[in-house]
This record gives structure tokens, C-alpha cells and sequence, in this order.
């Protein structure tokens, strides 16, 4: 159960607020399951579009690996649609549970991002691009630091703030390579810089939630066991083909792998235990790190902004907005 966090120093159960309880309850059924929902849906489109679909295009086309081909990639396009309209619709139910619950500045900050996407899904690329960075940044302020703030659970308060570090060195980059392309002797530089501390810290991110798991669940050998695979299945397609296994990282998590790669086969592996471990008692962690992995560390469109946004709202258990439902 999500335990409803005290904000603007008023608890939420106060009896003073009764009638905002009563209405925010109205809106908890269908936003409890976007964020269930939102997490599968975007995860086969990591898999089945970002992944298969890219990998699918060196294959020969025969059959059978046709069909299998264009029946995958359909889903996986299906995938991504779905999961586009469930992240609007998760903002939008975020930003009104805000509005219900007095967070003006939450209530702003989400809507005016959900407002920015569509000018530019409408509009298409263009000058307006920076300012939906910028008003993605505030965002990410406005959800982080209530929790940031917060006496206690240090280890959480320090993960949080590492992806909301990461998230806004990203936004640095993509606003200043924005600049090199609008306004090329206003572009302030930096952005390859910007993104390699941001891989780091992808990597002490992924230690960071480990280390918290562990001092709260204590070591479960399934959890440990289970990670293994993945960590593996990135070493094997190194030592395989590193170029192609390179290009496809970039492409899906926006990573360059330009440290060691045993040590992000570590920091996978202690990501995927960590999300494996909450998955029995704090699932909806679980939840909120599968949408980090699938928003990764680019943040190109407003899209995966969108999916990460709503994972640090999970993360941070709703505190900007007054608590998540509480199923």
C-alpha cells in the first residue's frame, strides 16, 4: 500500500480536506490503472520496436521470419500508440489529482508539459522544441524536490535525485544542441559533455537503487539469481558483435558505452534485481524503474519526457501530488 505523504505540512487525511479526498478519489480508479498498464504496454514497445523492429531490418525477409516479422512489428506499433495516449492520459490524471489536492505548482508544471507535447505533435519539429525542454525540466524540479526535501529514507531521496540529475543534464544537452541548430552563436557547448556525466551517473544510479533495496528487503537469492540473465545476455552480445551491440544500446537507452562494459553489465544487473526485489512488496517501483529503462537517457521527444516524468511521480510515491491511490 502507498502510503499518502504529507504535503504543504497539511496531512492528507486531515479532516479539513475530507471533500478534497472524496473528489480525488473519483479520478484514483482510472488513474491506478494507467500506471499499471503503462509500464507492460511500454516495455513491449521498447522491446518489439526500438529493438526487434531495428534488428528485423538486417534480416532476410523469408518466411517464416516474414510473418513473424510483420506480425511483431504491427504489435510493437500498436504498442507504441497505446503507450503514447496511456502517458498523456497518466499526466493529465496526475495533473488533476494536483489541481484536487492544492499543488498549483505540480498542476502547472504537468499540464503545461501535456500542453507543450501537443504544439509540437501538431506543429512538428521546430523552434518551439526548446521550450517544451525547458518546461520538461521545470517538471522534473516540481515533482523531485518535494521528496528531496522530506526527513528520512536518505537512500530513496538519493536515487531520486540522481534521475532527476541525469534527466536534466539531458535536457542540457538536447537545449543546447537545439541552440547549435537555431541559433548557432548562442549555443552554450557542452553537450557531449553532458551526456557522458549522464551515463555515469546512469550507472551509479542503478547502485545507488541496489544499495536502497537491499538495506530495506535484506538479500533474496531469486531477485540476485534472476538479474543475472540479462547481465549476461549483454556480455554475450558484446563479445558476439560489439559495433552492432553498440549501435542498438544507443538506439534503445541512449547509451554510448564508452566505460568498460562489464560495468554496465553490474549496473544492469543491479538495476533488474533491484526491480525484481520491489516487485513483492513495493510494485509499483517496479513500475517506475521499467519506465526509466524504457524513457532512457536521451529524452529526444516529448514521449519518452513524458515516461519519465511519470516514473519519478512513482518513484517519489506521488509526493508532489498529494500521494498516488493507494492500491
Amino acid at each position: 500500500m502507498i502510503v499518502e505523504e504529507r504535503v504543504h505540512g497539511v496531512r492528507l487525511d486531515a479532516p479539513g480536506i475530507a471533500t478534497s479526498r472524496s473528489r480525488t478519489s473519483a479520478w484514483d480508479g482510472p488513474l491506478e490503472t494507467v500506471l499499471r498498464v503503462l509500464p507492460l504496454v511500454g516495455l513491449a514497445e521498447l522491446l518489439l520496436m526500438r529493438t526487434f523492429y531495428r534488428v528485423g531490418i538486417h534480416i532476410p525477409k523469408e518466411e517464416p521470419f516474414r510473418t513473424i516479422y510483420a506480425v511483431l512489428t504491427a504489435i510493437g506499433s500498436f504498442a507504441l500508440n497505446l503507450s503514447t495516449i496511456l502517458a498523456g492520459a497518466a499526466l493529465v490524471l496526475l495533473g488533476v489529482r494536483a489541481w484536487l489536492r492544492g499543488s498549483r505548482s505540480a498542476t502547472a508544471s504537468i499540464l503545461a508539459f501535456v500542453a507543450a507535447s501537443v504544439v509540437l505533435a501538431v506543429a512538428g519539429p521546430s523552434e518551439l522544441g526548446p521550450m517544451a525542454r525547458l518546461v520538461f525540466a521545470w517538471a522534473v524540479l516540481v515533482i523531485v524536490v518535494p521528496f528531496l526535501v522530506m526527513p528520512g529514507r536518505v537512500g530513496e531521496r538519493v536515487a531520486v535525485g540522481l534521475v532527476a540529475a541525469v534527466a536534466l543534464l539531458s535536457s542540457y544537452a538536447g537545449l543546447a544542441a537545439d541552440g547549435a541548430v537555431f541559433a548557432p552563436s548562442a549555443s552554450p557547448g557542452g553537450v557531449v559533455g553532458a551526456q557522458l556525466i549522464a551515463e555515469a551517473l546512469v550507472i551509479v544510479t542503478a547502485l545507488a537503487m541496489f544499495v536502497t533495496w537491499v538495506r530495506g528487503d535484506g538479500l533474496r537469492p531469486g531477485p540476485l539469481l534472476l538479474a543475472i540473465a540479462p547481465a549476461l545476455a549483454l556480455l554475450g552480445l558484446w563479445r558476439a558483435n560489439g559495433a552492432i551491440t553498440g549501435i542498438l544500446v544507443l538506439w534503445t537507452a541512449g547509451l554510448r558505452l564508452y566505460l568498460p562494459v562489464w560495468i554496465y553489465a553490474v549496473a544492469l544487473w543491479a538495476f533488474a534485481a533491484t526491480a525484481i526485489g520491489w516487485r513483492r512488496r513495493m510494485p509499483w517501483r517496479t513500475g517506475g524503474m521499467v519506465l526509466l529503462l524504457v524513457a532512457g537517457i536521451l529524452l529526444g521527444s516529448t514521449y519518452v519526457q513524458g515516461l519519465l516524468l511519470i516514473a519519478l511521480m512513482v518513484l517519489t510515491d506521488g509526493a508532489a501530488v498529494g500521494g498516488l491511490p493507494r492500491r
